[in-house]
C-alpha cells in the first residue's frame, strides 16, 4: 500500500514538473510567434531571439528584422506561413540563410510558380557565417522572402553575460526601414547605369 503510495506520489511530482516545463516552453515560443492577420505585426530593434520563431502573415505582413539581434545560439528556426499575404525575413551580415519550403501560386526564397520545393541557400548571405537561420514553411498564393542589410553591423555570437551586458545599455534605435530603401535605389541606380553602359552612353 505504501509502495503504491509511494509510486503516485512519485507519478505526481513527475507529471507536475513535465506539466511545468511545457508551460514554461509554450510561453516562450509565444513570445517569439508574429502574426500578421489583415495588418502588420513586425519585430525590428534590439532583441534576443529564442531558437524557434514562428511568423504567419494572413491578408496581412509579418517582418521579422535580426540586423540588431543579439545572438546568443549558433543556429536558429523560422516557421514561416504567408498566405494571400508576406513574411519577410531581414539579416545582417555574418548570417548564413537556408531556405526550405514550399510555394502554391507563391514565393519562397528564389522559388515560386505554380508549384515549388527545393532547399537552397541564400546567394547574398556567408556560408561561413558564426550563425545560421534556417527558414521553413509554405506559401499558398503569398510570400516568404529574406533580405540582408548591408549597412547593419555583422552579426556576432555573444555569451549570456556579454548580451546581458548589451541589455543594460540604451537600444539605437532601428533604423531598417531607411537602410532597405538605400539599397533598393542603390540596386536601381546601377541597373540603370549598367543598361546605359551596354548601349554605349556616357554619363556626366
Amino acid at each position: 500500500f505504501f509502495y503504491l503510495m509511494g509510486s503516485q506520489a512519485s507519478l505526481g511530482t513527475s507529471w507536475h514538473f513535465e506539466f511545468k516545463h511545457l508551460l514554461l516552453t509554450r510561453v516562450r515560443i509565444l513570445q517569439m510567434s508574429y502574426t500578421g492577420f489583415l495588418g502588420g505585426n513586425d519585430q525590428y530593434g534590439r532583441w534576443v531571439p529564442e531558437q524557434e520563431i514562428y511568423a504567419k502573415a494572413l491578408a496581412g505582413g509579418a517582418t521579422v528584422d535580426f540586423s540588431q539581434a543579439l545572438f546568443v545560439h549558433p543556429s536558429y528556426v523560422i516557421y514561416a506561413k504567408a498566405m494571400w499575404g508576406g513574411v519577410t525575413v531581414i539579416v545582417p551580415p555574418g548570417v548564413k540563410v537556408e531556405q526550405d519550403g514550399q510555394a502554391i501560386l507563391g514565393g519562397f526564397g528564389g522559388n515560386g510558380g505554380l508549384w515549388s520545393s527545393a532547399p537552397e541557400h541564400h546567394p547574398e548571405t556567408a556560408s561561413n557565417a558564426p550563425v545560421t537561420i534556417k527558414v521553413e514553411g509554405t506559401a499558398l498564393m503569398g510570400a516568404v522572402s529574406v533580405a540582408v542589410n548591408h549597412k547593419a553591423a555583422p552579426a556576432k555570437l555573444l555569451s549570456q553575460a556579454e548580451v546581458d551586458e548589451e541589455l543594460k545599455k540604451d537600444a539605437p534605435p532601428s533604423t531598417t526601414h531607411q537602410d532597405m530603401i538605400d539599397q533598393a535605389h542603390a540596386k536601381v541606380d546601377q541597373a540603370v547605369k549598367a543598361a546605359l553602359a551596354a548601349r554605349g552612353i556616357n554619363q556626366q
